[in-house]
């Protein structure tokens, strides 16, 4: 199923993180950055790998990489939990699949009411309700 717009902000702000891959740290971090340090022994190309789940994060640090003629690869990961398991299902829009629980469940309240008697009565009744 295609996903929303508001599937894909879903997708952005609980599920992605974006990963920056370098051999050299930039002079200042950013709060809210996750700094791992790559061992010799998992033989990757990089030495830091610095984690930021935000765009507001993500934009400084590419700046301050880019500033400092730093050399760096990033890539999108998603990451591990309840959200990422609800909000990044490829074959389902989330949004739809809320909206279809909520329809589903508004009928079986109405249906197991006495609404719909109600409503019948009043239309076949000739006069006012009482």
């Amino acid at each position: 199923m295609q996903q929303t717009s508001f599937d894909r902000w879903l997708q952005r702000r609980f599920v992605h993180q974006t990963r920056f891959y370098c051999n050299t740290l930039p002079r200042a971090l950013p709060r809210g950055v996750h700094l791992e340090e790559n061992d010799a022994e998992k033989g990757g190309r990089y030495l830091y790998r610095i984690t930021a789940l935000d765009e507001r994060t993500i934009g400084q640090i590419t700046g301050a990489l880019e500033a400092e003629n730093i050399t760096y690869t990033s890539r999108i990961a998603d990451r591990a939990g309840i959200a990422a398991r609800l909000f990044s299902n490829p074959n389902r829009s989330f949004t739809m699949t809320v909206l279809w629980i909520s329809f589903g469940l508004v009928l079986l309240v109405l249906v197991f009411s006495d609404l719909p008697g109600e409503a019948w009565q009043w239309l076949t009744s000739d006069g006012p309700p009482p």
